[in-house]
C-alpha cells in the first residue's frame, strides 16, 4: 500500500507558489506597456493590460481565484471521515493578462494571452489539528477572445492533486499520482449584458499513471475528458460602486462518472476602491472537486468570500478595457 502524501515537497511547492504570486502579481497589477502605432495607424501588441478580454467564470470548478469559505460537507465512505463535517476550503490564485494581441473595443475582435497559477486546499475543522485533507495545483496559459456578445477562452494547463499529510497519517491510505495536462475550451454568449450562457470542456492531452505496489502494471489515474455547461447572472460586473446580486450554476461530467456534478453560488458583490468583493452562499453535489477524490460523491453547502483584483476583475468592472 502506497502512502506518499506529498510531505515536505507539498509544503515547499505551496510556499513557492505563494512567493511567486507575491513577486509577480505586485508589479503586474500596476504595469502597462504598449508598443507604438505603425505608419498605417494600427496599434501593436499591448503588454500587461489592466483586464482580460473574457471574464472569469463564477461557478466553474477549479477556476483560478482568491477565495475562502466554510462548508458542511459529506462524502461517501471512501473518504475516511464519516457523516457530515465542517470543512474549510481556501483558494489562492492569480491570473495575469500578459499581452493584448488585438483590441477591437466593444464591437470588434479582442484577443489576449495570459498566465494563471492557483492552489486549492481543504481542511477538516472538527479536531484540534485541523487536518489538511487535500491540495490541488494548477498552472496555465489562457488565450481569450471577445467579439460583440461572444466570449471564448482556450487554456493549456497542468493540474495535479495531492492528499494532505494529516489525512494520510490519520487513515494510512494509498495515495496515487494524479496529474494531467489539458486543453480547456469554453465558449460563452451574452443575450444581455448581465447574463452569460456557456458550454465547453477539457481534453486531457497528457494523463498521469501509477502502478499497484508489488506489480509492474500501470493504470491511468485521471479521466480522458470533461464536459461542462452553465449560466451566470452578474449585475455588478459593469456597475462599479454599487452592491448588486450575482448567481451562477455549473454542471460537469466526465468519462469516469455516470452523473452530473452541480456547483452553484449566489450572493452580492461590491467594490472597495480597486478591489471587488463577492460574498456568497455555495452548494455542490456530485463527484468531489478534490482531485484525489474525483470518483467520490460529495454533497456540500456553505458560505464564502472571493476577492477580485487586477486580472481577476471582469472586463469593464471599473470602466477599463
Amino acid at each position: 500500500m502506497r502512502a506518499h502524501g506529498g510531505g515536505i515537497g507539498t509544503r515547499r511547492t505551496l510556499a513557492a507558489t505563494l512567493l511567486g504570486l507575491v513577486l509577480v502579481a505586485g508589479p503586474a497589477a500596476g504595469q502597462q506597456m504598449e508598443t507604438g502605432s505603425d505608419a498605417t495607424g494600427r496599434e501593436g501588441a499591448r503588454w500587461f493590460p489592466d483586464r482580460f478580454v473574457a471574464a472569469p467564470f463564477l461557478a466553474v470548478s477549479r477556476e483560478v481565484r482568491l477565495q475562502g469559505g466554510f462548508l458542511s460537507a459529506e462524502r461517501d465512505g471512501k473518504s475516511g471521515y464519516s457523516g457530515r463535517n465542517v470543512e474549510a476550503e481556501v483558494s489562492v490564485g492569480y491570473r495575469i493578462p500578459v499581452v493584448r494581441l488585438a483590441d477591437g473595443g466593444r464591437d470588434g475582435v479582442s484577443v489576449d494571452l495570459g498566465f494563471e497559477v492557483g492552489t486549492w486546499s481543504r481542511f477538516y475543522m472538527e479536531n484540534s489539528t485541523r487536518d489538511l485533507v487535500g491540495i490541488d495545483y494548477r498552472v496555465g496559459a489562457p488565450l481569450g477572445l471577445r467579439w460583440k456578445r461572444l466570449e471564448g477562452r482556450l487554456t493549456l494547463h497542468h493540474t495535479s492533486a495531492h492528499l494532505g499529510d494529516d489525512y494520510v497519517d490519520r487513515f494510512d491510505v494509498p495515495a496515487y499520482q494524479v496529474s494531467r495536462e489539458a486543453l480547456e475550451l469554453i465558449v460563452a454568449v451574452r443575450p444581455v449584458a448581465p447574463i452569460r450562457l456557456y458550454g465547453g470542456g477539457e481534453w486531457n492531452v497528457g494523463r498521469g499513471s501509477d502502478f499497484e505496489p508489488g506489480t509492474s502494471e500501470t493504470f491511468r489515474t485521471v479521466e480522458q475528458w470533461i464536459a461542462r455547461f452553465g449560466a451566470e447572472f452578474d449585475a455588478s460586473a459593469s456597475s462599479p460602486g454599487t452592491v448588486r446580486p450575482f448567481a451562477a450554476v455549473n454542471f460537469e461530467t466526465t468519462d469516469w462518472t455516470d452523473r452530473l456534478a452541480t456547483q452553484a453560488r449566489a450572493g452580492v458583490a461590491f467594490r472597495v476602491r480597486s478591489i471587488r468583493i463577492l460574498l456568497d452562499a455555495q452548494w455542490r453535489d456530485g463527484p468531489s472537486t478534490l482531485g484525489q477524490f474525483r470518483t467520490v460523491d460529495e454533497s456540500a453547502f456553505g458560505v464564502g468570500m472571493e476577492v477580485q483584483l487586477g486580472g481577476l476583475i471582469p472586463p469593464g468592472a471599473m470602466g477599463g478595457r
